[in-house]
């Protein structure tokens, strides 16, 4: 009779530490939408779905596994394939979080941003990197992406002139941080989208010459940048070099800024610090976007140009004042 009450008790208590188990997320995380969407049943929604994702991206993490199993129920086919290609490059982890979010309006739907998440791979200083979740009007997940820093975000919306401006800004922030990402999950029918055909590509090469000194009459190498035009095919095949031969791939953007075309005001000059490091080689150098918006519905990339910000000596060769601009081209119409 003991023993039977003892094997009772024993089970009641198993049953228990079952659901405390089942009721919490595996990743030890909290999400709640606290601000900007007033619908309580979406809200809830997306809230799942976001739990659900971060769940699955630490199950699949601390399994070590090469692929990580998504649902349809709360993620779109496409946004699926897109993290897969991520995970190719580095799993992610999610860190213990009690976060509070804001929902922003966008034309295609829903955004949160600002999801923590530890790219596995990646050295320990770049390991810490935050995601912009995008919705559908439903509340089902459609795209995922590296975010630029919140607070630089913030200050780019707020130098607006006008609605349309405003949309266009968010439209930009979104294009960089989807431009970036594709880098990352080495999304070369991405990255080919989002070019003109006859884009502009252009990128510095350091090189060293002889420069021969009056004072001593003898010569000397000095770092001098040699810039390179590239057709998009060129670049594309370059890139996809590239993404074959690293096993791991960051590529970060920093120190944004955004600038509207004073005589096309549907043209746009994107200028930021771009930080490139994979398995093999890294580098710092500032690149320019020209991003076109004469097609609302599909910005395109009319210009790209990269420069090394420092030489091999640590030696600074471009300055903030020397990057290409808007004013550096001519637009013909």
């Amino acid at each position: 009779m003991i023993q039977a009450k003892l094997l009772k008790k024993c089970w009641l208590l198993t049953l228990m530490l079952l659901w405390s188990i089942d009721g919490f997320p595996s990743s030890g995380a909290s999400i709640k939408i606290v601000e900007g969407l007033d619908n309580s049943e979406l809200r809830q929604k997306m809230e799942e779905n976001l739990m659900n994702m971060v769940d699955d991206f630490q199950k699949a993490a601390d399994e070590q596994s090469k692929s990580v199993k998504l649902s349809k129920s709360y993620m779109t086919a496409d946004a699926i394939d897109d993290v897969k290609l991520i995970w190719k490059s580095s799993a992610m982890s999610c860190p213990p979080m009690n976060l509070k979010c804001r929902c922003l309006h966008t034309s295609t739907g829903y955004q949160v941003r600002g999801i923590p998440v530890d790219m596995v791979e990646a050295d320990e200083n770049e390991r810490r990197q935050e995601l912009t979740i995008d919705f559908t009007p439903q509340g089902i997940i459609s795209n995922i992406s590296i975010s630029i820093d919140l607070h630089r975000y913030e200050e780019l919306m707020a130098e607006q002139t006008s609605d349309i401006d405003y949309a266009r800004r968010q439209i930009i922030v979104n294009f960089v941080e989807n431009f970036r990402t594709a880098y990352n999950r080495r999304d070369l029918k991405l990255i080919n989208s989002v070019f003109s055909d006859k884009a502009l590509i252009i990128t510095g090469k350091m090189v060293m010459e002889k420069v021969n000194t009056d004072t001593d009459r003898m010569s000397r190498l000095q770092s001098k940048v040699v810039y390179i035009k590239h057709t998009k095919q060129e670049y594309l095949k370059r890139l996809q070099n590239i993404f074959r031969s690293v096993k791991y791939l960051n590529v970060k953007f920093d120190d944004i800024e955004i600038v509207q075309h004073p005589k096309y005001d549907d043209i746009y000059g994107v200028t930021l610090k771009q930080y490139w490091h994979s398995s093999t080689y890294s580098d710092e150098g500032y690149l320019f976007l020209m991003v076109d918006f004469h097609d609302t519905d599909n910005p395109l990339i009319q210009v790209r140009t990269w420069q090394p910000y420092k030489n091999n000596k640590g030696e600074v060769v471009t300055k903030r004042d020397d990057v290409f601009h808007l004013g550096s081209f001519n637009i013909v119409r």
